[in-house]
């Protein structure tokens, strides 16, 4: 019987399909790099309005950190997928769909199930969010904003269900770009280095955050936990679909409740330990009635050979 750790090295091995070496690591990063410098000139060069002013201001501006910062996070983007095509065919020498499971395949069915397991145990979340803001606050008050969509009426019904189809179909592919750079290739490259999963997903998570510069630390803290989440779920399923549909449905969450809630919410004032508990319940909680009911359910993903 296998334990965690087995299934956690099942995955990460996939490495070991292709080249491991120091020397492919430090191509890898060389073709990400000239990706990176190629698109970021492409897209200064690309004819819209005020991109003059911000090319100036960019090139004004530049710094290695910043080129720096934008190979890290253009890894986790459209070019990253192509990056990491190209790394598979001519340097690692090995399936680009080692990257993503065990059995060298996409499944859009366990995908979708990511997805939909993760918007039930969100929906959970915010009911306890809620019950703890009532109880904590002694006010029934929503912990997402009041339900008060913004609907134009005068737009073509066709073209507002076209654009949100677009809107997923792009909210997900740039969640399989991140998961495919966070927990599939620099899961497995850090693997090889370092032989407890968890330090790795715990390293894996503390990039994640930092990655995304946007956000202060509150929501640091969130993605710091849903990394681990997303960590753990492609680990113990040997594949990241599941990761995938849940991290996409984080974005569309994201996305969805500036416009959907967008009433007046509570000014009641919250404390740091408030803060923890609504950030744990936003991340960790979700993300862990995922992996319980899957577990209790027997669903992970179970393959008849090693590399099927």
């Amino acid at each position: 019987m296998k334990n965690e750790k087995d299934f956690a090295r099942d995955f990460i091995d996939l490495a070991k399909l292709g080249r491991t070496d120091w020397r492919s690591l430090a191509l890898t990063i060389l073709i990400f790099g000239c990706l990176s410098a190629i698109g970021t000139f492409c897209a200064l060069l690309l004819p819209i309005p005020g991109m003059h002013a911000y090319r100036s201001l960019y090139l004004h501006h530049f710094s290695f950190n910043l080129a720096t910062l934008n190979l890290l996070s253009d890894a986790g983007g459209p070019v990253g997928v192509l990056g990491f095509w190209i790394v598979c065919k001519y340097v690692l020498r090995r399936p680009f769909c080692s990257l993503i499971s065990i059995d060298l395949k996409f499944s859009v069915k366990r995908f979708l199930l990511g997805a939909v397991l993760y918007l039930a145990a969100y929906v959970v979340s915010v009911a306890i969010m809620w019950i703890y803001a009532g109880v904590r606050f002694d006010a029934w008050t929503s912990p997402i904003g009041s339900f008060s969509p913004h609907i134009d009426l005068n737009v073509n019904p066709f073209l507002m269900a076209l654009s949100g189809l677009v809107l997923l179909l792009g909210v997900s592919f740039l969640a399989f770009g991140e998961e495919l750079y966070m927990r599939g290739w620099l899961t497995q490259t850090l693997g090889q280095y370092i032989q407890i999963p968890a330090v790795v997903v715990v390293l894996i998570a503390v990039l994640f955050a930092l990655l995304h510069t946007q956000y202060k630390w509150p929501v640091k803290t969130v993605m710091f936990f849903d990394s681990v989440g997303f960590s753990f779920l492609s680990l113990r399923d040997r594949r990241l679909e599941l990761s995938v549909g849940a991290h996409s449905m984080t974005n569309i969450w994201a996305w969805s409740i500036p416009i959907i809630f967008t009433g007046q919410s509570s000014n009641i004032p919250i404390s740091i330990a408030d803060a923890i508990v609504f950030a744990l319940a936003k991340s960790a909680l979700p993300l862990s009635l995922m992996y319980l009911f899957l577990q209790k359910t027997n669903s992970w993903f179970k393959s008849t050979g090693k590399h099927a």
